[in-house]
């Protein structure tokens, strides 16, 4: 199946996922990765099957969310071109309009 979607991963993002696996044992932080490259493919092949993000009393973002484990993967979709913003821990606050307003 060709997948209909271009996908870009932010330098934020990665670097964020290496901060996250600083600490992971070098098993996990491989599934983690081999998880996360699925994860891709799934949204290049289907980007509109995960939620939106909502944040402060139901507001809608153009920005949608994966969560995976203590993870989550912020994307934005725009035309033939998927963006991944975000991958943050569950126990960060990334409703913070601050962290999003970049985008």
């Amino acid at each position: 199946m060709a997948l209909k979607y271009k996908l870009i991963v932010s330098d934020l993002a990665e670097d964020e996922l290496k901060r996250l696996s600083h600490r992971m044992s070098k098993n996990r932080l491989i599934k983690l990765r081999e998880k996360i490259l699925k994860t891709y493919i799934n949204i290049q092949e289907m980007p509109w099957m995960y939620p939106r993000l909502y944040y402060e009393k139901k507001t809608k973002t153009d920005f949608r969310k994966i969560v995976y484990q203590n993870y989550i993967i912020i994307y934005k979709i725009q035309k033939n071109q998927i963006t991944i913003l975000r991958i943050v821990s569950v126990k960060e606050n990334y409703l913070k309009p601050k962290l999003l307003e970049i985008y």
